[in-house]
């Protein structure tokens, strides 16, 4: 689908454009051919060590070189840790056989990869190193060296880093070079009556050094970068495996909340729409997306035109924002489960509030989905207050396609 961009003279014409700018939903110019990447410098490895400075944002940055690359409390070393938790001469990181290395150097306190003690390992861009008080990740970058001088030393002011960076970033991306992503389906089911209407795709973890839960996953994903290429993954294999079952026909699809703003959203909709015309597709985003209504409803419309539907997931969990639905009402508004849990015994008042929310989003023509229902009480309850959907272990759990 291409996107055709005219500046207006109007306000909202420009208000509309301006939107489009923000969420840079639109396709994107082809990009020039990556220029090839430079090599590393003499004796260095092409990798870096990063480290997180308290209270300071983003990353330090170190290219290991040159090799061997020693690391101790002694001056003049490479990496210079001035801490009575370092040895003098701690470890070094050297190539042996073209694998990136790292060796213990009998060390008082020992040398952790991945938060274990080791004597020799390999390492790779990923991997999370501790050295006493020190904590570091290899990463790989393209960088170019000011000076190639072996004799220069980099000295760390000694701070607390145990565990800032989160274990299992070099499984991830194996994860995603992999495609190691299951999924399950939990029916949506209509009110009344509990006929399935639709399943909500929950991708799950299938690297066997990696959890399972989407939740942790994309914790993980986000220390390295690579949210939403997971949340894409996730949702294309969610497709892929429905697409050939006749007992799926409708599909709620989740995002994570930087997709609205790295750009390529509607694109990846547009492959699955073309990957599984027959499919009946929902795009669930979090009900915070609501502050920025005018982009929200710019997106909805791009969604319409290939035939995707948007849902607003947890609604409520932060706040209800009622004012600003009105302005970017979706098709489905999905409650969070804190209003349904023991609705059957809640007192009148919080009755009379969700009976109030359900009937303003029935005035926007949207459809009200409630989540979290576990019990028979609790589905008459929502049926009595004019839900049109259900979600919850009562209709069924989350269970393999």
């Amino acid at each position: 689908m291409a996107i055709r961009v005219s500046v207006g003279d109007t306000p909202a014409e420009r208000e509309i454009e301006a939107t489009r700018s923000f969420l840079r939903l639109a396709h994107p110019a082809p990009s020039p051919a990556p220029s090839p990447e430079p090599l590393p410098p003499a004796g260095g490895s092409g990798f870096v060590l990063e480290s997180i400075a308290t209270g300071a944002e983003g990353l330090r940055l170190m290219p290991i070189q040159p090799l061997p690359f020693r690391i101790g409390r002694r001056p003049g070393l490479e990496l210079v840790l001035p801490s009575h938790r370092v040895s003098k001469l701690h470890a070094e990181i050297f190539e042996q056989d073209g694998v990136l290395k790292i060796r213990d150097l009998q060390s008082r306190n020992g040398t952790f990869v991945n938060h274990r003690s080791v004597t020799e390992s390999e390492i790779a861009d990923g991997d999370i190193l501790h050295f006493g008080d020190f904590e570091f990740r290899i990463g790989r970058r393209t960088y170019k060296a000011e000076r190639d001088d072996s004799s220069e030393t980099a000295t760390f002011t000694p701070f607390s880093l145990s565990r800032q960076f989160l274990e299992g970033g070099r499984d991830l991306k194996e994860l995603i070079e992999q495609r190691a992503v299951g999924v399950e389906l939990q029916p949506i089911v209509r009110m009344p009556g509990a006929s399935v209407a639709a399943y909500e795709a929950l991708g799950r973890g299938l690297h066997p050094g990696l959890p399972r839960s989407p939740v942790e996953l994309l914790r993980i994903a986000e220390s390295i970068g690579a949210e939403v290429e997971l949340s894409r993954l996730m949702r294309r294999r969610a497709v892929e495996m429905s697409a050939g079952n006749p007992g799926v026909t409708a599909l709620f699809l989740n995002t994570h909340p930087s997709e609205l703003q790295s750009g390529g959203l509607i694109d990846s909709m547009e492959e699955l729409r073309s990957l599984a015309p027959h499919l009946d597709l929902t795009l669930e985003i979090h009900e915070s997306a609501l502050a920025q209504p005018a982009a929200i409803a710019v997106l909805r419309e791009q969604l319409s035109e290939i035939n995707v539907g948007l849902a607003y997931d947890d609604f409520g969990a932060g706040q209800a924002r009622l004012l600003e639905l009105a302005e970017a009402p979706p098709h489905y508004l999905k409650f969070d489960r804190r209003f349904i849990v023991g609705i059957d015994q809640a007192p009148p008042s919080r009755r009379r509030l969700v009976a109030s929310l359900v009937a303003a989003a029935r005035e926007l023509l949207v459809k009200t989905v409630a989540e979290g229902v576990e019990t028979a009480a609790e589905a008459e309850v929502c049926a009595r207050l004019g839900f049109t959907h259900a979600q919850g272990y009562h209709f069924g759990p989350p269970a393999p396609i």
